[in-house]
């Protein structure tokens, strides 16, 4: 009986020493990507229309601005069809390069944002109340995983 019980011991401290080892020597099957930006908003009935166009103006300016300047890869609008109770009809999604982009945004978006809203003031665009077509529904920050090939 005692050597049955020493060889259990035994045996399940290998196994216990042999797992750190094994795990570490795998390599992983995936690399990080992008990060992304996903914000969740409920446009209200028949108000699409009106809030892809706010959208389309000031919005869709400073996202060409942070394009071009190489602060965001890439953004994107999806309508999300038959939702459930409590879930968002629409999303938006922008793709960050890294995580080093965000520690600066606030101070390069305050920029753009001002520079936008002079060239909106200059074409006569009215002050919009979006509260009046959509409701913000909160956000997260995610990071992409590749698979590696």
């Amino acid at each position: 009986m005692k050597t049955i019980l020493r060889l259990s011991i035994i045996i399940v401290l290998l196994c216990l020493f042999a797992l750190p080892v094994q795990a570490q020597s795998e390599e992983r099957v995936y690399e990080y990507g992008s990060i992304w930006q996903i914000g969740y908003v409920d446009v209200k009935p028949g108000q699409l229309d009106n809030f892809v166009k706010y959208l389309s103006k000031g919005w869709k300016m400073a996202m060409d601005e942070y394009v071009k300047d190489g602060k965001i890869l890439s953004y994107k609008l999806l309508e999300v069809t038959w939702t459930r109770d409590n879930e968002p009809n629409f999303i938006i999604l922008i793709e960050a390069k890294n995580w080093a982009v965000l520690d600066t945004w606030d101070e390069y978006s305050d920029k753009v944002n001002k520079k936008i809203d002079k060239l909106l003031e200059k074409e006569g665009n009215e002050d919009i109340n979006q509260e009046e077509f959509r409701t913000q529904r909160g956000q997260l920050i995610s990071w992409e995983l590749k698979f590696k090939d």
